[in-house]
């Protein structure tokens, strides 16, 4: 029998593979569509193989997408002269009408259709992943997702949840069946042929979740609700991933863990060939236990063995160690088997994994001693800002060498904001004109993920922070208002900017999730090679602990520490009452008065600079408040 065109059976499991449309092809960057149909049952890959390509059409063969190529020179790498902003509008456009039509299906979903919906989504996030650039990547994907993406994924949970169930069912009466008829063929010996339906009762049926699951009718039980059965035998990890990760987007878990949960789980996927959950054995986990300290770091990796934990691991099995850095206690602890644990255990509560909770600890004697954050000294504090970005530079791209121009950038603040009030260098990209309010006397940077006296907003449009106590008001040190902070302030307001960092480029992650700190951690790799600061347990993240070595020297009540520091503890309940929105008279003082020797002069440094640029000695630019400077995320985000 011939086999179904764009159907390829592997190892016995069917996978479509089709030729993407020379557009598509460039988007993607391959020539080929190829992904599993998860079954190597024939029939049911025509199945889904059907509904796949329904979507899949019409994203290959879009005549705008055929259009947009003809307009060019026929030549490939002419391709991306088009404007990126009609590529943008014709992606989005299908993605979205994609969407649209899915929401309207009838319920009850049928299998194949919401398989082709998942690898619809799969497929979609690929390449977002792949063009981090194109605008659409966090329109449909991010927290600006709209309300039919999050419809989308609610009936996709439901339908989920509905077949199994049904699967569950139907699982219970063929067993319920097939026990019968052996009673009837007196396979079941005369001594225990009594009542069948009498036998069964909730202690003797602990697969079932409630007792109310059993009901007489006809003298024959009947399950109504969900059951743990077989019907979870031959789910695989790669199939359980992607459900966990639909599962916990739903409730808004953060992408930083599922992101880490994504790579360690695809790590063992793929060097363990993607095994079915219930084949999994104490070996299995074992061995997956050991290859964890043998996987390095990326440096001294080439880039083309970089893309997975699992390339990184062959390639220093293949060519050794040299030139290789290994991975950290911590991050094999904290990171890897803390993702593992927490996802076996999620394994046990949906009935896929059938044994014991793997436990993990294993990290061998040749990784690495995890360094502890230092602060800055001093001395070195005063060196960063001596630098030409503070003291006079060759211009807006050449903030390093020095120079005629004075340009307070995005860059210049951060470094200033975050030696002088703590903040976290994820918090400083985020942070909004309304964000700065005047209160007692003082300004203050407000940092909340919403102002609750304007009432509710809708989740999407809230702020989020590394945890809920780094939601936390901060008091502007004095050096920072006499630097001109609210110059730049004033400026964005009038021309309708309402960002105060405007410039600030965030780094998109896979699965959409921003990092909010890559701009300075980039500026600080860089900026250390042009000082003499050597030492290995300092990084950006090292003026947080200076300010806390400054505001330590004064005598600033502890409650008032923790909420400067955003470590406010959950259980603390005394530190939780009391004004959420400013300091007592007392700690302020405290604050505003933290002039160390080192404040002073970084104050005679930063203040002369500003002096020539008020004398015409230096020459002062603005680019922030021209459009053309801002970044992409902000350029679209604000229309």
């Amino acid at each position: 029998m011939a086999i179904a065109s764009y159907l390829m059976r592997r190892e016995g499991r069917y996978s479509l593979q089709i030729r993407y449309s020379r557009s598509l092809s460039h988007l993607t960057g391959r020539a080929l569509y190829r992904v599993s149909l998860m079954t190597s049952d024939y029939h049911t890959a025509k199945l889904r193989l059907v509904e796949c390509l329904r979507w899949f059409h019409k994203m290959n063969n879009s005549d705008d997408m055929l259009l947009s190529v003809q307009i060019i020179d026929s030549q490939d790498s002419n391709f991306w002269k088009l404007d990126l902003h009609d590529q943008d509008r014709c992606l989005r456009d299908l993605i979205q009408n994609q969407f649209g039509e899915f929401v309207s299906d009838a319920w009850p979903l049928q299998p194949e259709r919401l398989f082709a919906r998942k690898k619809f989504v799969r497929w979609y996030q690929s390449l977002a992943e792949r063009r981090p650039d194109l605008s659409w990547n966090f329109i449909l994907n991010g927290r600006d997702r709209g309300a039919t993406r999050r419809r989308f994924e609610q009936q996709n949970d439901d339908a989920q949840q509905y077949h199994h169930e049904r699967s569950v069912v139907d699982a219970f009466e063929n067993g319920r069946k097939s026990i019968l008829q052996a009673t009837a063929h007196r396979v079941i010996p005369e001594s225990f042929s009594h009542s069948l339906a009498a036998s069964i009762t909730p202690s003797l049926v602990p697969e079932l979740s409630d007792v109310g699951d059993i009901a007489q009718g006809n003298g024959q039980p009947v399950v109504s609700h969900s059951v743990k059965s077989s019907v979870n035998a031959n789910i695989r990890v790669s199939d359980a991933l992607e459900l966990y990760l639909e599962r916990m987007r739903l409730v808004r878990k953060s992408e930083d863990s599922l992101s880490l949960m994504s790579l360690i789980i695809r790590f063992f996927i793929d060097e363990f060939e993607d095994p079915v959950i219930r084949k999994i054995s104490r070996d299995d986990i074992l061995s997956l236990e050991r290859m964890l300290p043998e996987i390095p770091n990326l440096t001294g990796i080439p880039k083309k063995h970089k893309a997975t934990l699992s390339t990184r691991y062959r390639y220093a099995q293949a060519n050794g160690w040299d030139g290789l850095i290994r991975l950290t206690e911590e991050r094999i602890r904290k990171s890897y088997h803390s993702s593992l644990s927490i996802f076996f255990g999620w394994l046990i509560e949906e009935g896929f994994y059938l044994g014991k909770k793997p436990v993990f600890n294993y990290v061998s004697d040749e990784n690495l001693v995890s360094l502890p954050r230092d602060s800055f000294s001093d001395d070195e504090v005063i060196e960063i800002i001596s630098m030409p970005l503070f003291t006079g530079c060759a211009g807006q791209s050449r903030i390093w060498k020095p120079g005629q121009f004075f340009i307070q950038t995005h860059l210049y603040w951060a470094y200033i904001l975050l030696l002088v009030t703590g903040l976290r260098p994820g918090e400083l990209g985020q942070l909004r004109l309304d964000d700065l309010v005047w209160r007692d006397g003082f300004w203050y940077l407000n940092l909340r993920g919403f102002d609750p006296t304007k009432g509710r907003v809708a989740i999407k449009d809230v702020v989020t922070f590394k945890t809920p106590s780094s939601q936390r008001v901060i008091p502007l040190h004095p050096l920072i208002t006499d630097l001109g902070f609210l110059d730049r302030i004033d400026g964005l307001r009038k021309i309708g900017c309402p960002v105060i960092f405007p410039e600030w480029e965030p780094y998109p992650k896979p699965g959409g999730a921003l990092r909010w700190g890559q701009p300075i951690t980039k500026s600080w790799q860089y900026l250390k090679t042009k000082t003499t600061i050597q030492r290995k347990d300092v990084t950006m993240y090292s003026t947080r602990h200076w300010f806390a070595d400054l505001i330590d020297g004064t005598d600033i009540s502890e409650r008032a520490r923790k909420r400067l520091m955003g470590h406010v503890d959950k259980n603390d309940i005394p530190s939780g009452y009391g004004s959420k929105s400013r300091m007592t008279v007392r700690d302020l003082g405290e604050l505003a008065n933290a002039n160390s020797a080192t404040i002073e002069a970084m104050a005679d440094v930063l203040l002369s600079a500003k002096k020539r640029a008020e004398t015409s000695e230096l020459e002062r630019l603005e680019p922030w408040l021209s459009r053309v400077n801002w970044s992409s995320y902000y350029r679209e985000k604000t229309g």
